[in-house]
């Protein structure tokens, strides 16, 4: 959509309609762009760093694609984010640990991709985050005790209402996770 107050771009929003191709770096030039999201299409290849530079981004939505590689860890640097959705796609390597640069988030997806490691405690730092799924990943190891704090704590109460991460049969998780709202079981 166009903002009618200065004639500048704020909006790019494909949904459902086959978009393929790859992302381009240049589009961090659209300094105004607030929304970008391009989801359900056959996007592919990597996520630019470039896209670190948006400074008004609110939405960055990408899911079901066929995005590759890392989540590079510029993109952790867009201050105003409020939704990360990266869910459905091929992407892998671990979770920045700078994503908890993202103090606005409130919304985070990045279940059903190659993501490996653990989730790191920053993620903790996200005291507005209240929706998050890690699920169907290679993830492991222990929900950090920062995440928990904002899904259980009391004083402020925590805002975390969803927390979800995968688990295989009893006695076997992948991620250890007491504050959990749901464990994705993991067929093995």
């Amino acid at each position: 959509t166009n903002d009618d107050r200065n004639g500048c771009m704020d909006q790019i929003d494909f949904e459902s309609d086959g978009l393929a191709g790859t992302l381009i770096p240049e589009m961090h030039n659209l300094d105004e762009l607030r929304f970008f999201i391009l989801e359900q299409g056959d996007l592919a290849g990597k996520i630019p760093t470039e896209y670190g530079l948006f400074k008004k981004l609110l939405i960055f939505d990408m899911d079901y694609n066929e995005l590759t590689g890392s989540i590079p860890k510029e993109i952790f640097n867009m201050k105003l984010l409020q939704q990360l959705d990266l869910n459905d796609n091929k992407l892998n390597g671990p979770i920045p640990t700078n994503i908890g640069q993202l103090t606005t988030l409130t919304f985070l997806q990045l279940d059903h991709n190659e993501l490996n490691g653990n989730i790191p405690s920053e993620v903790g730092e996200l005291k507005d985050l209240r929706i998050a799924f890690f699920n169907d990943n290679d993830l492991t190891g222990e929900m950090p005790a920062e995440v928990c704090a904002n899904r259980n704590s009391t004083s402020p109460p925590g805002f975390l209402g969803t927390l979800v991460v995968d688990c295989n049969p009893p006695g076997n998780p992948e991620v250890e996770c007491s504050c959990c709202s749901s464990c994705n079981v993991v067929n093995v």
